[in-house]
């Protein structure tokens, strides 16, 4: 049996856009993550309509931003003009570690890839005196008192009595310890010590730092110290020369630890030669980004393909991937090569090869203004700033009409409808015929 509804039309027809207007509401709600998806129908015991759907939606909506997310990073990791990206994280290579030792000391927006020749003429070198040996345990035959004083001015005194308090002679040996031990506890730009060969002992006095500027000269009454006032190695500064663009420049450096690319570039001088050194990215690190960067891509290709059923704008930004990050030929001369089915594979031998013989084309491909960072980079922000509804507008669509042709939700739309529920026959002939 069926009972006719009876009611206004204009009142159906009120709580028909009114319930409506309630879902466009839960959706958006949902978008947010604020809706209680799991609540009930007020009376009825009975889930919403639209919670199944808007759960997908709001979980494949998170999924596709972690997605996009996750490529945009990749991406971000080896555009050129990202500073702290790895295609600016650069390391520095010396060609002969036995001439020089080079290292990064600091790093700057405007540090590049370079190739530099370093021919070290002369290393610096601290200045050491050496006195005359003597018989160790052969009494002293005199006092010392002689001066130690810096080219930069400083003076240190040594004064050794050659007799003990009760009148006894000191041995050479004594005397070379307390005169040793006077200087040392002066603190001073020179150190000192007893040097002892079967039985033969002598004052050696060396320069805590290299170079003229730290050279000393020894004047006085050496006593057993004598011969210490002679320079047994000269103080001196390093000297190189600098090959960069076919400009070369020389240099003089009171210490081996010096500096190239205007400090950028620290260098630890260790014997004489030519040594090459170069700036560049990481290989090993370059690499590694770049098999990020394809497997962050080949996850949004397959998780978009996935999906496309969901909206227009999942089909928009597939293509948009699809159409590829570089050319072809291009990602082939790295060892990049496009499957059939848009996603990419990277041989990463063949990649090594190519960094380290032409590394310059290299960084251009991946790295450059126009390069597969960037493309990538700008699909990802693209895909990051899409309307969330072109996303998901078949979603929207079909949940809309499972709402509506719902019979308990389009019974209980009318049954909340305030004052109308109590003329509300139409919704209890529903009732009556769903349960008939």
């Amino acid at each position: 049996m069926a009972i006719n509804g009876i009611g206004s039309s204009f009142n159906n027809m009120y709580s028909l856009q009114n319930n409506y207007n309630n879902y466009r509401l839960q959706m958006a709600l949902a978008k947010s993550g604020l809706s209680n998806t799991n609540r009930t129908t007020a009376g009825t015991g009975t889930s919403t309509g639209t919670s199944a759907a808007a759960n997908g939606s709001v979980d494949f909506l998170k999924r596709y931003n972690t997605v996009m997310a996750d490529l945009l990073s990749s991406a971000n990791a080896l555009m050129g003009a990202n500073t702290s990206g790895v295609m600016n994280d650069l390391s520095v290579s010396s060609s002969d570690t036995d001439v020089a030792q080079a290292s990064i000391q600091y790093r700057t927006r405007t540090m590049t890839a370079k190739d530099m020749q370093v021919d070290v003429r002369q290393l610096a070198q601290a200045q050491q005196n050496t006195g005359n040996e003597v018989m160790g345990a052969q009494e002293a035959e005199g006092n010392m008192n002689f001066q130690i004083e810096s080219a930069q001015g400083g003076v240190i005194n040594v004064n050794v009595n050659s007799l003990y308090d009760d009148g006894t002679t000191k041995s050479n040996r004594q005397m070379l310890r307390e005169a040793a031990q006077q200087i040392n506890s002066a603190k001073g730009n020179v150190s000192a010590k007893v040097v002892e060969n079967d039985g033969k002992v002598s004052l050696q006095i060396t320069g805590k730092e290299t170079g003229l500027q730290n050279a000393f000269t020894v004047s006085g009454e050496m006593g057993a110290a004598k011969g210490a006032e002679r320079e047994a190695v000269s103080a001196q500064n390093a000297l190189y020369n600098v090959t960069e663009n076919g400009v070369t420049k020389s240099y003089a450096s009171d210490t081996n630890s010096v500096s190239l690319d205007l400090g950028r570039i620290g260098l630890q001088l260790k014997d004489t030669g030519s040594v090459n050194i170069s700036t560049a990215p990481d290989t090993k690190k370059l690499v590694s980004a770049v098999e990020k960067l394809a497997e962050s891509y080949n996850s949004a290709i397959a998780f978009l393909g996935s999906n496309t059923g969901r909206g227009s704008g999942v089909e928009r930004q597939l293509r948009n991937l699809l159409l590829g990050i570089a050319p072809e030929k291009s990602l082939d001369l790295l060892g990049i090569t496009t499957n059939s089915d848009g996603t990419l594979k990277v041989n990463t031998e063949t990649l090594t090869e190519k960094l380290n013989e032409e590394p310059g084309l290299a960084r251009d491909i991946i790295g450059g203004a126009n390069g597969m960072g960037a493309r990538a980079y700008n699909k990802a922000q693209s895909a990051m700033g899409v309307n969330s509804v072109s996303l998901i507008n078949n979603d929207l669509k079909t949940a809309e009409e499972e709402n509506m042709t719902n019979e308990f939700n389009f019974m209980n739309m009318f049954a909340r409808s305030g004052a109308y529920n109590m003329n509300n026959y139409y919704a209890l002939g529903l009732m009556v015929n769903y349960l008939a």
